[in-house]
């Protein structure tokens, strides 16, 4: 087990209150995203029923989001499998993220409204809080709520959709580089000048952010799908300044 999987495991509570089921399929998104479960690790039915003390139709409802997020593989007849993405889906996931972030930022009003700054800022006080607690759980949920408020500021609800399901896919990915140090501090320092660049009127600064701020995760997965399969990390394309897309 990873480091990173023991901490979060430790963070893991016994839940002694009758859950949700949006409250199952937030604990086993987070489980996955952490690495409590592996990939292509299959999740039972009765485990789970055991868990959480729910029915079985409580806890396949439950699987069935987790599997329309892009979570989980259900297979007939087998059951419900932790999703392993490939280098390929991982790299064609980040060239869209690139292409619909940088379409938002390119729409953001600048300087954006005081109130979604003010927004932003509290969120950012709480995420940088929880890094500064190594609160792993409440950064990942605090880093989606930071982006999904910054892409709303687009003003096409339809874009700042498509960029939040496709931030979704990108669940499995994210959280290996939680564990390296520095990387989170890096994050929060990107999120902080996000803020100041909605604040001001450089919209190639806030382009220039926005589309730095995607790859690390990106080409981490790939060195550890490399290092855990036994095949090289696939070359990725460059565009014409010679940057990785």
């Amino acid at each position: 087990m990873s480091a990173l999987s023991a901490t979060v495991l430790c963070q893991k509570t016994v839940k002694t209150f009758m859950l949700s089921n949006g409250d199952i399929v937030r604990d086993l998104e987070e489980d996955i995203v952490f690495g409590v479960f592996h990939p292509k690790e299959r999740l039972t039915e009765e485990d789970l029923m055991a868990r959480f003390g729910l029915k079985r139709h409580v806890v396949r409802d439950a699987l069935s989001q987790l599997d329309s997020m892009g979570l989980v593989v259900r297979v007939p007849n087998r059951g419900a499998y932790v999703r392993e993405l490939t280098p390929k889906e991982v790299i064609e996931i980040y060239e869209v993220r690139e292409i619909l972030e940088v379409a938002a930022a390119l729409r953001t009003p600048l300087p954006c409204p005081k109130n979604v700054i003010e927004a932003l800022k509290r969120i950012q006080d709480q995420h940088s809080e929880a890094i500064a607690k190594h609160d792993l759980r409440n950064v990942f949920r605090l880093n989606i709520q930071f982006h999904r408020e910054q892409f709303m500021a687009c003003q096409n609800t339809k874009l700042a959709q498509s960029i939040i399901e496709y931030a979704q896919q990108a669940h499995l990915i994210r959280a290996i580089k939680y564990a390296e140090p520095g990387h989170l501090q890096k994050v929060e320092s990107d999120h902080r000048r996000i803020i100041k660049a909605m604040d001001g009127k450089n919209r190639d600064s806030l382009v220039e952010i926005v589309r730095n701020h995607l790859p690390d995760s990106r080409d981490a997965y790939l060195r550890a799908y490399a290092l855990r399969h036994e095949t090289g990390v696939p070359e990725l394309r460059k565009n014409s300044a010679g940057r990785n897309l």
